[in-house]
């Protein structure tokens, strides 16, 4: 599965990683609910994210790299967020992917240690559907915006 996205109009893919089943359908539907066709794609732990990664990017162009977002969660039986987060920053190919991480506390000492280790925000886990909708549509968007950038900035000047 190699994609490569070369414009705005390019859709990343989400790579929804939680062992709660009920939360990945929550966020699934916040993001099918969104008007743009975002692909998802699901794990219920670090685990099976890191292999998907390994297997994505062994031996193969990195242009999928610039095609995914991962959300995952803290708390997870086994490997936590915060290992798997510290998994992904230590390796070279896998440093650039946005990582949102969801914690289920406002603890300021632990919301820092997130952002220490490499996720591009930590956050608490929203609580109903319409704010995970808009916190969807937000990540969503951010990385939309940071793609253009980097797109623009690597046009050949004319």
């Amino acid at each position: 599965m190699e994609t490569q996205f070369t414009n705005s109009e390019s859709r990343p893919t989400v790579l929804l990683v939680d062992d709660d089943e009920e939360d990945r359908m929550l966020m699934r539907m916040a993001l099918e609910s969104m008007e743009m066709s975002v692909p998802v794609q699901e794990f219920e732990s670090g685990e099976k994210l890191l292999s998907f990664l390994h297997q994505e990017t062994n031996g193969s162009s990195t242009a999928a790299l610039n095609s995914w977002i991962v959300i995952l969660d803290k708390y997870m039986p086994g490997m936590s967020g915060f290992d798997t987060l510290q998994q992904i920053k230590e390796n070279p190919l896998w440093q650039r992917i946005p990582i949102v991480l969801f914690v289920n506390t406002q603890n300021q000492g632990e919301m820092e240690l997130c952002v220490d280790l490499g996720a591009t925000v930590c956050i608490s886990k929203p609580l109903y559907f319409e704010e995970i909708k808009e916190l969807m549509r937000q990540v969503y968007q951010h990385w939309l915006a940071q793609t253009s950038a980097t797109s623009a900035q690597n046009l050949p000047i004319q």
